[in-house]
C-alpha cells in the first residue's frame, strides 16, 4: 500500500514538474520568436510558436505540440528521481530508527 501511494504522488509530482518545465520552455520560445511567419522550436523540438500577420493587420499565433517524445522523456525522468529519492528517504529513516533502537539496548 505504501509502495503505491507513493507511485501515486510521483505520477503527481512528475505531472506537476512537466507542465512547469512546458509551459517555462513555451513562454521562452514565444519570447524568442521575433520574425512573422516563422517557426520556433522549444523543448528540444516538442512544442513550436509562429506569429502570421493577418490581412487586416492583428497578429495571429500558431502554437501546438509537434513532438511527445520530450515531453514524455521529461515525465519519466522525474518520475523515476522522484522514486529514487523517495525510496532513498525512506531507507535513510530506517537506518536511523535502527540506529536509534541499537543505542538504545
Amino acid at each position: 500500500m505504501k509502495w503505491l501511494l507513493r507511485f501515486i504522488t510521483g505520477l503527481t509530482v512528475s505531472f506537476v514538474v512537466t507542465m512547469i518545465v512546458v509551459v517555462t520552455s513555451f513562454i521562452t520560445t514565444m519570447f524568442s520568436a521575433s520574425e512573422m511567419g516563422v517557426r520556433k522550436f522549444g523543448l528540444f523540438g516538442a512544442l513550436f510558436f509562429e506569429p502570421h500577420e493577418q490581412a487586416d493587420g492583428a497578429t495571429a499565433l500558431e502554437i501546438g505540440v509537434s513532438n511527445g517524445a520530450p515531453i514524455a522523456l521529461v515525465f519519466s525522468i522525474s518520475l523515476v528521481f522522484y522514486v529514487a529519492v523517495a525510496s532513498v528517504l525512506e531507507r535513510l529513516k530506517l537506518h536511523k530508527k535502527r540506529l536509534l533502537q541499537a543505542d538504545e539496548g
